[in-house]
């Protein structure tokens, strides 16, 4: 597949948009995020924001699924370092490790879910329709479904943890739960 500049030109702009949405969020809260904030912070016109998000939904929206671009990219990416994909737990494995290095208490993060819930939560349906395939593998994963499922909730509250401040674990905790989790996911 041969991809033009401008096709990189759009994509990298489209980023940038992304990126500079996160900011104002993270800087400002969601209440701060209007298309002409965002705009100025990425250095561009309203009208070529407006080009790549025709409205503050679809803004949103773009950096949710940007997310969810991530985080299945990421996966992708352990599932590929981890046992075969034969053994129980594999994809359990490859998800927790996933979690981890995905980052999913990042501002970013907390930005998008949080702008998602502010202005319209059906923007949350990407999101939804995500984990409900994940559950689906973790159930299928070759562990007792209750245990894999537990380990995912343990893994959200965890997020929502960071996500909120709520009693946040210490880094070295933090990593000590994550192991137990791993280590879960092999019995």
């Amino acid at each position: 597949m041969i991809t033009s500049k401008k096709t990189k030109s759009t994509s990298a702009t489209r980023n940038a948009l992304l990126e500079a949405a996160a900011r104002v969020m993270v800087a400002h809260g969601s209440k701060a995020l209007t298309l002409e904030a965002v705009a100025r912070e990425a250095g561009i016109s309203k009208g070529g924001l407006l080009y790549h998000f025709p409205n503050k939904e679809a803004l949103i929206a773009g950096m949710l699924q940007q997310l969810i671009d991530e985080k299945t990219a990421s996966l992708k990416h352990e599932l590929e370092q981890d046992d075969p994909p034969n053994t129980p737990g594999h994809w359990l494995r490859a998800y927790i490790r996933s979690f981890e290095n995905h980052n999913t208490h990042s501002g970013a993060m907390q930005s998008a879910l949080l702008a998602a819930v502010a202005e319209n939560p059906e923007l949350l349906k990407p999101w939804q329709e995500k984990f409900a395939d994940w559950q689906r593998l973790i159930e299928a994963s070759g562990l007792d479904p209750a245990i894999a499922t537990l380990i995912r909730l343990a893994l959200n509250g965890l997020s929502f943890a960071h996500l909120f401040g709520l009693g946040v674990p210490q880094e070295s905790l933090h990593k000590q739960v994550i192991e137990t989790l791993l280590k879960l996911a092999q019995e």
